[in-house]
C-alpha cells in the first residue's frame, strides 16, 4: 500500500472513529489503517524526539482504578515538521487474554506556531483498569512524510489490600478509555459503560434517601474545573454516581440536588437505577451561578432553614398508606458556610426510630496561592549600609467553617470525614454493612 493510500484509509477511518466498550475490547478504526504491529515490531527508529511513560495505577473518585499514558513531544520537533499532515499517537492496552484496547489523538501540523518551540506538547490518555498485567504501545508518526516510531511498556497493577467492596468490579472490563470531556462532565464520565456492582441486602423494607448539596462550598463561579466549589463538585459528583448504583433490595433509592443559595430543589429522581445523568447536568447548568436570582438574595437569611425543610422532609417521606420503611438519609456535602444574620435555628429532633442519618462530609486539599510581598531587612557586605527586601510566601486557603453540621446536631447523624478516594471507598463498604443490619 502506498502512503498516499494509507494516509486516505486513515483519514476515512478517523472519520468513522467510535470507542464504544465491548466485552472483547476496544477497537479504534484508526488503527486497521497502518501497520501498527508491524511498527511496534521495529521499535524505536529514532525518528522523533518524544518520550512516553505510564503512571501505576491508583484508586479514583470514582471509585475504580485509573491509570495514565502520557506522549510528550519536544515542540522544535513539531516546528521542524509544521506543513501539511498532522502527528498521529497512537495508543494500546492490551490485558492478559490478549484482549486490545485502543484510543489515538493527532495534532494539525498546519496550525503549530512559532512559539511551540519553547516548549513540549503532552498527549495523555486515561483509563480505568482492573488488577492485572498489561502492555501499553505507543507509536507516534507523520502522517506527510510517513516517519514513525513505537514503544513499548509493562504495567502492573495491584488489587486493593483488603478491600471493603470485593465484588464492586464484578464484570467491569479490564480496560476502559476515558474521554476528554468539559466540566461538569468530566466529574460524572457518562462515557464509560461498566457500572459498579453495589448490592445492599436489608432486613426490612427500606428507603434510601441521598441529599446533595450541589452549591457544596458556597456561590461558585461557573462551571470551571477550578474554582473551590467546582473542586468539591469534583469529589460529589462521583461519590453520587457511586452511590447510585446501591441497588436496594426490598426497598428503593432517591437523590436529590439542592441550590442552597438559591433555596431551589434542581434534580430529583425517585427508583434511581441508574442515575438520569442528562437531567442532572442540564439541572447543573440551569443553576449557573452567574445567573443571579433577586428574589434569593432578597431573603438569603432564610437559606440555612431552606436545607433543614428539605432534610425533615426527607425523613418524613415514607411509602404508601400502610406502610412504614426505615428511612436512611445520606447527605453529601463539603463544608459550607451561611451568611451572617442566617436564621442557624437547628432541625426539630425526631422521635421517630425508624429513621437514621449519616452525614458525608467530602474535603478537597486546600488550595496554595501567593500572598502580597512581605518586607525584610537584608544586610549589605561589611561596611555598607543594608535595605529592604520583598519576598513572595507561599499561602493557603482554608477550608470554609462548616454550618451544616450544627443544623442537623438533633437528628445525632452519624458524620463521615472524607479526605481521600481510599478513606471513602472503606467508609461506603462498612455503610453498607450497617445500613443492611438495621
Amino acid at each position: 500500500m502506498t502512503l498516499r493510500n494509507l494516509l486516505a484509509l486513515l483519514a476515512l477511518a478517523v472519520a468513522g472513529h467510535s470507542t464504544a466498550w465491548a466485552q472483547d475490547g476496544t477497537t479504534d478504526p484508526a488503527f486497521s489503517a497502518v501497520p501498527f504491529n508491524r511498527w511496534l515490531g521495529e521499535g524505536d527508529q529514532t525518528h522523533f524526539r518524544w518520550t512516553a511513560r505510564v503512571s501505576g495505577a491508583e484508586l479514583s473518585s470514582h471509585q475504580r482504578l485509573l491509570t495514565k499514558v502520557e506522549i510528550e513531544v519536544d515542540g522544535a520537533e513539531l516546528v521542524s515538521r509544521r506543513g501539511h499532515g498532522e502527528l498521529v499517537m497512537m495508543i494500546q492496552f492490551q490485558d492478559s487474554a490478549e484482549r486490545v484496547y485502543q484510543a489515538h489523538g493527532s495534532i494539525d501540523l498546519a496550525e503549530v506556531k512559532d512559539e511551540a518551540a519553547k516548549s513540549n506538547f503532552n498527549y495523555a490518555q486515561e483509563a480505568f483498569v482492573l488488577p492485572g498485567d498489561y502492555r501499553v504501545s505507543m507509536v507516534i508518526f507523520d502522517t506527510k512524510t510517513g516517519e514513525h516510531s513505537a514503544m513499548q511498556k509493562p504495567l502492573h497493577v495491584n488489587a486493593l489490600r483488603n478491600d471493603p467492596l470485593p465484588r464492586a468490579w464484578k464484570d467491569l472490563p479490564a480496560v476502559e478509555l476515558l474521554h476528554a470531556m468539559d466540566a461538569p462532565d468530566v466529574w460524572f464520565h457518562p462515557d464509560i459503560k461498566g457500572q459498579l456492582q453495589l448490592p445492599l441486602t436489608t432486613r426490612r423494607p427500606l428507603r434510601v434517601e441521598v441529599l446533595m448539596n450541589a452549591s457544596a462550598t458556597g456561590p461558585m463561579r461557573g462551571l470551571s474545573v477550578g474554582t473551590s466549589s467546582t473542586r468539591s463538585l469534583g469529589n460529589l459528583l462521583p461519590a453520587l454516581k457511586v452511590l447510585s448504583r446501591v441497588e436496594v433490595a426490598g426497598g428503593g433509592l432517591r437523590v436529590t440536588l439542592l441550590d442552597i443559595p438559591k433555596r431551589h430543589v434542581i434534580f430529583e429522581q425517585d427508583a434511581v437505577h441508574p442515575l438520569d445523568w442528562e437531567r442532572v447536568r442540564g439541572a447543573l447548568t440551569e443553576a449557573d451561578p452567574n445567573k443571579i436570582d433577586v428574589r434569593a438574595l432578597e431573603h438569603r437569611e432564610q437559606n440555612a432553614q431552606f436545607f433543614v425543610e428539605q432534610v425533615r422532609q426527607r425523613l418524613a417521606a415514607g411509602g404508601g398508606e400502610g406502610e412504614k420503611p426505615f428511612r436512611v438519609l445520606l447527605v453529601l456535602s463539603g463544608p459550607t458556610t451561611f451568611n451572617s444574620g442566617e436564621d442557624m435555628h437547628p432541625i426539630e429532633p425526631s422521635h421517630d426510630p425508624n429513621t437514621k442519618v449519616y452525614y458525608l462530609r467530602f474535603h478537597v486539599p486546600p488550595e496554595r496561592l501567593t500572598v502580597p510581598p512581605l518586607p525584610f531587612y537584608t544586610p549589605g557586605p561589611q561596611g555598607r549600609r543594608g535595605g529592604l527586601a520583598t519576598s513572595q510566601q507561599p499561602g493557603i486557603v482554608a477550608e470554609p467553617f462548616d454550618s451544616l453540621e450544627p443544623l442537623m446536631k438533633p437528628l445525632q447523624p452519624r458524620l463521615y470525614e472524607i479526605y481521600s478516594p481510599e478513606q471513602f471507598r472503606k467508609i461506603l463498604g462498612g455503610l453498607l454493612d450497617e445500613i443492611g443490619r438495621l
